[in-house]
């Protein structure tokens, strides 16, 4: 259980943000006046259709993004239909504040509608969603289960002086000893791994059944989260492009109406998954604040003696 990045599931995440979140592909550039439009892009609003809500979110200061055109058109667009007033050419040159628009619905009005749709091209995307929720989910479960197993272990120590026998003079001792207490029994994480293998199963099979009457590309909602990253170019993102929420702020999904590509959602499909409990528990990898357990219990028992 080594402290190292997951593959994986980061693999699973970057594939699953490229087919249903932030579709352009990384691409070196320098911006052109006759394509690029720089702009003073200071924060994004997310309109719920349903609800009338709207989540503000505030970027990372950034001293200029270049917009395509065709997406400062797009821009333009949102703001009719929100009946706001869009900058003038001369503002936006200016370096006027912009602020970045867009529509859909949040978790709480896509769930009695958008979530329920059966409709083969919107249950692709919800199934997706789904399986991503578990791809996620399975490592912290599992998790859970092997700190659920340390704990008990280490209530069962009565006296500071039965962790003598372990020599924990120095980090690797206390790891590998947390690594063995874990290693015991390992029947709860089996259980997380198997139902996580059939819910996948199931999902996949569901999702390739329905591509089979889905063109190369059609129109749904999917759920985009509010704490994530945007490209202001319609084909490509890159560091004159991109744009980052400002950190702490707390994610939200919302649900937005965009093109989805049959190849891509093959792609999230075919990626490799967890299958072993080896790679589960490698997924998990090592955490400091199982430690912190050891220290934490350590200390009551001296207090106690």
């Amino acid at each position: 259980m080594a402290n190292e990045p997951s593959r994986i599931t980061d693999n699973l995440l970057n594939i699953f943000n490229y087919s249903f979140v932030e579709t352009v592909p990384y691409e070196f550039f320098k911006p052109r006046p006759e394509r690029d439009i720089a702009v003073k892009l200071v924060d994004k609003e997310y309109h719920c259709a349903g609800c009338g809500k709207v989540t503000h979110v505030v970027y990372q200061e950034c001293p200029l993004t270049y917009f395509s055109k065709g997406k400062l058109r797009e821009q333009q667009a949102i703001y009719e239909k929100l009946g706001k007033r869009f900058p003038t050419q001369e503002e936006i040159d200016g370096g006027q504040p912009f602020t970045n628009e867009a529509i859909g619905y949040c978790r709480d009005c896509a769930a009695k509608d958008i979530l329920q749709d059966k409709a083969a091209g919107q249950r692709v995307c919800n199934l997706a969603l789904q399986l991503h929720g578990e791809d996620e989910l399975v490592v912290a479960k599992a998790r859970a289960a092997m700190e659920g197993a340390l704990k008990k272990w280490l209530a069962g120590i009565e006296s500071a002086d039965a962790f003598l026998q372990y020599g924990l003079g120095d980090f690797n001792a206390v790891r590998d000893l947390i690594c063995s207490v874990m290693l015991q029994d390992t029947a709860e994480e089996e259980a997380v791994l198997a139902a996580y293998t059939e819910k996948v199963a199931a999902i996949k099979e569901e999702i390739g059944k329905l591509l089979e009457s889905l063109p190369d590309t059609w129109q749904a909602y999917a759920a985009r989260s509010t704490g994530v990253y945007e490209s202001m170019n319609d084909k490509m993102y890159h560091e004159y492009t991109v744009i980052f929420p400002k950190p702490g702020m707390i994610p939200e999904d919302y649900y937005i109406y965009r093109s989805i590509e049959k190849s891509r959602v093959q792609m999230f499909l075919e990626q490799p998954r967890i299958e072993s409990l080896e790679e589960l528990l490698m997924e998990v990898g090592f955490h400091g604040e199982w430690i912190d357990l050891v220290n934490q219990r350590l200390q009551e028992l001296v207090a106690q003696a």
